[in-house]
């Protein structure tokens, strides 16, 4: 192989191509690739952090849920025992109203049927002096002192 002025020529117009590609295609490329680099790179980051403010926040919002859902379970078991303790009342208000009904006409009952006693003793007194003489054939007189299941 010859080394003469045309090698030399060759290999000084090929570094100069070479420096006029770098300078008019190569760096300006690389800039582009850098910065599209550092632009996926900011995106990437701020994608990460978009991504964990949501998860806060649907952390906090599921606590928030948590809590309200405690509270509302809560309200409705106060409300369900206010109820029940109400209702309770009532009812025991109601029993021992029965009761004293049950209880005053009872005695009403009691009054009622020893004031009809005497009336009634005296009517079988009389049906029986009725009967007897009826059977007997002459009159028969039976004492109102004898009791009907003793009463008097």
């Amino acid at each position: 192989m010859e080394f003469n002025a045309t090698f030399l020529v060759s290999i000084v117009s090929f570094l100069l191509f070479v420096g006029i590609m770098n300078k008019i295609f190569y760096a300006p490329l690389t800039n582009v690739m850098t910065e599209r680099k550092d632009l996926l790179d900011t995106n990437y980051s701020d994608a990460k952090r978009f991504d964990d403010d949501a998860q806060a926040i649907l952390k906090d919002r599921d606590e928030r849920l948590g809590e309200a859902e405690t509270k509302s379970r809560k309200i409705i078991s106060d409300r369900i025992e206010d109820e029940n303790s109400k209702g309770k009342a009532l009812t025991d208000e109601a029993s021992k109203k029965s009761a004293e009904d049950i209880k005053s006409r009872k005695a009403a009952l009691e009054q009622e049927k020893e004031a009809a006693a005497p009336v009634l003793n005296s009517q079988v007194v009389g049906l029986a002096e009725s009967i007897a003489s009826k059977v007997m054939g002459m009159d028969v007189k039976i004492p109102e002192t004898v009791s009907l299941n003793g009463v008097k």
